[in-house]
């Protein structure tokens, strides 16, 4: 079967070709950064990033069917991101995906953002053992899920304000070290001192099991005005690597308290800032010591792709194979997923 996915939930316009079944593999992937467009502003700009979705997702979509030498006869399925994300950004795809569909009479699986990054693990990893807990780590999203199966999900914890990748942005603009603040401040973490500050790991007062992250931005530039501790100085990676240092130990102690309480026999953790060598390392460390799997994406699958959302269509289509999968009154929404409805807000 030939899937073509589409992604256009926040600043990557990308499609992607796969085929699954007998054989399993990705046939061609095209992804359109809008980083350049946005970097000036420290952050997206969703009216910025809807435009540009518009204007090229046509094009990239041509540009996988050439690459992988087939046309749109050949596609069987159809599988679209409709949410979590910027709703601009997210109906300019869904809509783009509808036409395909109703032009060429093939079946649209609409797909969830996060869930289809816990999937992009699967492109390489096909035989991860349930139950599972998942990290989904990026720019909007953090959150920690237990899963019987795959379509069998129980939402742990979410973000309570800023998620993870958010922190790292306003943390890098504020220092004006440029945008995104992930990849930048993970270098200079290298450089640094883990040891050299001290973070106290957030805890709710309400006693929920959410995260929360906007301490540590507060606590960071704190610091830096309490010390007068410039962005050229090496007690200024010091801290760049204490507050990244303390907020991977967050991140694991999470997880780790979820691993034990749920007895899960896997790890899987997935999005943008899987992409951290620090967290990738430690996490890796940890849970091999328990002797419990940890599966990470590759490098290319961390990010927004379509190859994730091409694969979470289509085990949708077999699992739910009564669905009705040519419904043009699809909607995009751009909240996540609610633990206490099960559904999407």
């Amino acid at each position: 079967m030939l899937i073509l996915g589409i992604e256009t939930s926040c600043d990557e316009t990308a499609a992607a070709l796969i085929e699954r079944g007998s054989s399993n593999r990705v046939l061609s992937e095209k992804i359109k950064s809008q980083i350049p467009l946005h970097a000036r502003y420290g952050g997206v700009v969703p009216e910025i990033a809807s435009r540009s979705h518009l204007e090229y997702i046509d094009l990239i979509t041509d540009q996988v069917l050439k690459e992988s030498g087939r046309t749109m006869k050949e596609i069987d399925l159809l599988s679209v991101t409709n949410g979590p994300g910027l709703i601009g950004s997210l109906l300019v795809g869904l809509s783009f995906a509808k036409g395909l569909s109703y032009q060429n009479q093939i079946p649209l699986v609409p797909v969830d953002h996060i869930f289809s990054h816990i999937e992009s693990v699967f492109i390489d990893h096909p035989d991860i053992a349930y139950p599972l807990v998942a990290l989904v780590v990026s720019g909007g999203h953090t959150s920690l899920f237990f899963q019987k199966s795959k379509f069998d999900r129980q939402l742990i914890s979410k973000t309570r304000d800023d998620a993870i990748g958010e922190i790292l942005d306003k943390i890098a603009k504020f220092f004006g070290l440029g945008y995104p603040g992930g990849p930048v401040l993970d270098k200079i973490y290298h450089s640094g001192d883990p040891a050299c500050f001290t973070f106290t790991l957030p805890r709710m007062s309400d006693g929920s099991n959410d995260f929360s992250f906007s301490g540590y931005k507060t606590a960071v530039l704190r610091l830096a005005k309490e010390k007068h501790i410039l962005s050229e100085s090496q007690l200024f990676t010091d801290l760049i690597a204490s507050f990244l240092h303390s907020i991977v130990d967050y991140l694991l102690l999470k997880t780790t308290e979820a691993v034990n309480q749920y007895s899960a026999k896997s790890v899987i953790v997935a999005g943008g800032v899987s992409r951290n060598s620090l967290l990738r390392k430690k996490f890796q460390d940890v849970f091999n010591r328990k002797n419990i799997p940890t599966y990470l994406p590759l490098p290319e699958f961390c990010t927004d792709n379509a190859s994730m959302v091409a694969w979470m269509g289509y085990e949708t289509f077999n699992h739910y194979p009564d669905r009705n999968y040519f419904d043009y009154y699809l909607n995009a929404y751009s909240r996540s997923y609610s633990r206490e409805s099960g559904k999407h807000r």
